[in-house]
């Protein structure tokens, strides 16, 4: 007689976090479930139930306690596993690599912290989409698996296999090729449910027609576990005559008996995109999660060096200012497909978090600033690179005098040179005097995780008359040095890079001309701003969510154009100005733009390699899309995309999510496109198109849980809304590799930080840097005091050539160093030698490092 196959029952449920409910309620139907989830075991011995996610169970043990030797029970008779490790089930596409980073070390932590627990399965079930990085992220965790539904290239994929990365990495992945529900639903009486078991245990063997055991999930979003389950299986069990018997799991039981076949299949790279249009839908939450992810790793840069030179951490108020933003990365609130009071609660909760981690970064600037010494005429300004190499960038500080007569400043450099300064949005007493502004000027060579000090003076003398009229950037200076549709049809702004042309009436820029090698960036007008029809909903460009879809996306988006319908932003007739200074030099422009308008700035920095662009749009039409449109000279090259810790090259036509850049070359020439939590991107036949936001809200909706009754969406129509949206173009003459991409797309997220001070004595001197990389081809990503107190750092190849024999030179007194995993246990240890240390990176590789130190001052 032949074996029976197996097929096991995976109980989870699909906890959402929030989406059409917000997280305080849907939380009362959390605890419901778990306590069911309990009760069918103890009522069923053979009963297996799964939970994944921090956010739902912290709750539940903070309301019950006494319910935590219960769940501690259950795990170590192995018939309640703990799966995903993270505080909820996130996208990973659009947050940053370091937040995916922080999602383990909070989520990880707790369940060995709570429920004496090691997380060993990756569980990301409905999350959109998976890039090709996080093979490498999931092993670094400690995650010896990975499932997940959505993504792959084709249908004829098999539900096992191992997964390889862009390093090199492989994991186990289990492909729900049917959905994380598709054995949950079950109906309630003996014949129908041996007929639908029957059914989609024939579904699922197709996937894997030769193996013994299959695996099918049970549990849908917010759902119960459903209680006449266990019976039925037990009366399946004994009367059916069907090829497979119905056993109970968890992830771990299936993984043990699928392990062996898993290893005869690996495939390569990412499984995007899915849902393209959530790149773009309520962009502000993107926006908010970008600047933040910004404040947040910057605050612990600060944190790390304050702990260095003595201070006690503010660790755990830095975790209190993180996990918001991180619930708020959960798959469905960063994609903005939630209700609109869904939507407000995320805002609240971002407004806290920024709240909390601006006071970090005030007084961890302030203890660093206490060491300083900012002796000096003048008024102190310290200036602060959070980025692993040295860099010149703008920096930015405001100023206010109560003396009267102040109408010019002179800005002193650390070592006492004379350094070109711009005023901006000048305020005057009376007489004339400035009383308060805005000073722009370009800070040098600012040491690697270090600063400078500057020193304004303010001076009751213009100097000579050019300088003067550029330095004060007066009312009166700026309409004598300024050119625009009253004098022209076009004009020019440029610094030593780069020289963009524009056409004054419509805002388009018509030529970006590179000096280096003497060569046009553009083939056509660009900066032009599309808008066009988009009946689609927050999931769907174009068109409507169907949430069974699991294969990647392949329908190409066009280049926008008239024939297509849409409407340019070249079409209607404005007025654009230049305004040249001594740092930098600007156009603007504003113009009507369908039922409301746009206006856009467009500024090169003297010294800075980008062309920085703002763009406005006030909203006034529902259904439409806005993408900003590039059509570049570089028809024939690549199209690589950012993704988090990497890069990868993509096909032509479809829109990727990607991290802070994308780039179209052909490997001598290239032009990057930057970006301020934008993700939308796509390259067709040399153009470069980036999504900025899209008008939409749910059409409809089928599955559990959906509307509540007076539940809406439409302020996700952006209607009456204005929005700013910040890019930049960065042509080079070589690869992107060569032209290091990556280090201009870290710097335009990241500006310089700036903060006045006191003039005072201190320990460290007025230019002052943490270390020194041997190779250019890295990025210290992260910089924290970590969880057992050792500073920790992480790095990462980014050029995908290694980086074989790096050497790490701290300015700092390094007891010991040990390589750790991403939740920051120990992996070995590294020799230090004249407190620097060496590794080897492969491509792509990602390292992290642990390191008792104690900073030097000299």
């Amino acid at each position: 007689m032949k074996e029976k196959k197996t097929l096991w029952l995976v109980v989870h449920t699909h906890w959402e976090g929030a989406v059409f409910k917000t997280r305080d309620e849907y939380l009362e139907d959390g605890f419901r479930i778990i306590l069911n989830g309990l009760n069918l075991m103890q009522q069923h011995p053979d009963y297996r139930f799964v939970l994944d996610q921090v956010c739902h169970v912290k709750p539940f043990l903070e309301r019950y306690p006494e319910q935590r030797q219960i769940l501690k029970q259950r795990i170590a008779e192995g018939r309640l596993e703990i799966v995903g490790g993270m505080d909820i089930m996130p996208d990973v596409n659009m947050p940053a690599g370091e937040s995916f980073v922080r999602q383990v070390l909070y989520g990880k932590r707790y369940w060995r912290e709570t429920l004496g627990v090691e997380v060993a399965s990756g569980w990301l079930l409905d999350t959109f989409g998976h890039h090709a990085q996080m093979p490498q992220l999931l092993n670094l965790a400690g995650l010896k698996s990975y499932w997940f539904f959505r993504g792959v290239q084709s249908v004829d994929t098999p539900s096992e296999f191992l997964w390889q990365g862009i390093d090199g990495s492989r994991i186990p992945a289990f492909w729900l090729p049917y959905g994380y529900s598709m054995f949950h639903f079950a109906p309630g009486n003996k014949v129908e449910f041996d007929s639908w078991v029957r059914q989609g245990f024939a579904a699922v063997e197709a996937f894997a027609p030769d193996a013994a055991d299959l695996v099918g999930l049970a549990g849908a979003d917010v759902s119960d576990p459903e209680g006449h389950v266990p019976g039925l299986v037990e009366q399946f069990n004994r009367d059916s005559d069907a090829p497979f018997s119905i056993r109970f799991g968890v992830p771990s039981d299936f993984e043990r008996v699928a392990a062996e076949r898993v290893e005869k299949n690996v495939i390569e790279g990412e499984f995007n995109p899915v849902f393209q249009g959530s790149y773009s839908s309520r962009i502000d939450i993107k926006q908010w999660v970008r600047a933040l992810e910004v404040q947040l790793t910057t605050a612990e840069k600060l944190d790390a060096i304050a702990h260095g030179l003595g201070a006690a951490t503010e660790r755990e108020a830095l975790w209190r200012a993180w996990e918001p933003m991180l619930f708020n990365q959960t798959h469905d609130l960063m994609s903005g497909v939630m209700v609109d009071k869904v939507y407000d609660d995320s805002l609240t909760s971002f407004r806290f978090s920024e709240r909390l981690v601006e006071e970090i970064i005030d007084r961890e600037f302030d203890s660093i600033l206490a060491k300083i010494d900012t002796r000096g005429e003048g008024i102190p300004v310290v200036v602060f690179n959070g980025q692993g190499w040295s860099r010149t960038d703008v920096a930015e500080i405001a100023v206010a005098f109560s003396q009267p007569g102040i109408v010019d400043v002179n800005l002193q450099g650390p070592d006492g040179e004379e350094v070109p300064v711009q005023i901006t949005e000048p305020q005057r007493f009376d007489d004339g005097g400035l009383r308060q502004a805005k000073l722009v000027f370009v800070a040098e060579d600012i040491p690697a995780l270090g600063y400078a000090v500057y020193h304004v003076l303010p001076q009751q003398s213009l100097r000579a008359s050019g300088q003067a009229a550029g330095r004060a950037g007066s009312e009166h200076w700026s309409k004598a040095w300024s050119s625009g549709t009253s004098h022209r049809d076009s004009s020019s702004i440029e610094n030593e890079f780069y020289r963009a042309t524009f056409n004054c009436w419509t805002g388009e820029m018509t030529s970006l001309y590179v000096k280096d090698g003497d060569w046009e960036a553009l083939s056509g007008p660009a900066n032009v701003i599309a808008r066009e029809h988009d009946g689609g909903d927050f999931w769907e460009l174009y068109g409507n969510l169907d949430g069974a879809r699991n294969i990647a996306m392949s329908r190409p988006h066009a280049v926008p154009t008239r024939e297509t319908g849409a409407q340019l932003s070249n079409q209607f007739i404005g007025a654009g100005n230049v305004v040249e200074g001594l740092v930098f030099t600007e156009f603007n422009s504003a113009q009507p733009f369908g039922s409301g308008s746009l206006s856009t700035r467009v500024r090169v920095y003297n010294g800075i390699r980008r062309v920085e662009i703002r763009t406005t749009i006030n909203n006034e039409d529902r259904f439409v899309r806005y993408r900003a449109v590039f059509p570049t000279t570089c028809k024939k090259g690549t199209n690589t995309h950012e993704i988090p810790f990497g890069a990868i090259e993509r096909a032509e036509g479809i829109e990727f999510p990607a991290q802070r850049w994308v780039d179209c070359g052909d490997g001598q020439r290239g032009v990057a496109l930057l970006n301020r939590g934008l993700p939308g991107n796509n390259t067709v036949d040399g153009t470069l198109l980036l999504s900025l936001m899209r008008s939409a809200r749910i059409n409809s909706y089928a599955y559990q849980g959906g509307y509540e009754a007076g539940a809406g969406s439409d302020s996700g129509l952006m209607e009456g809304r204005q929005l700013s949206f910040d890019y930049a173009l960065m042509p080079h003459g070589e690869s992107w590799r060569e032209a290091q991409v990556y280090r201009a797309g870290y710097e335009f997220n990241e500006p310089l930080l700036v903060r006045k001070a006191e003039a005072h004595a201190g320990v460290l001197c007025k230019r002052w840097g943490l270390l020194e990389l041997s190779q250019a081809n890295v990025v210290v990503s992260a910089l924290k005091v970590g969880e057992e107190g050792a500073t920790i750092f992480r790095v990462y190849e980014a050029e995908g050539k290694g980086a074989a024999g790096l050497r790490i030179k701290l300015n700092a007194e390094v007891e010991s160093a040990a390589i750790v995993n991403l939740v920051e246990d120990v992996d070995g240890s590294l020799e230090v030698e004249d407190n620097s240390i060496q590794i080897d990176l492969g491509p792509f590789e990602i390292k992290t490092l642990a390191l008792r130190l104690r900073l030097r001052t000299d």
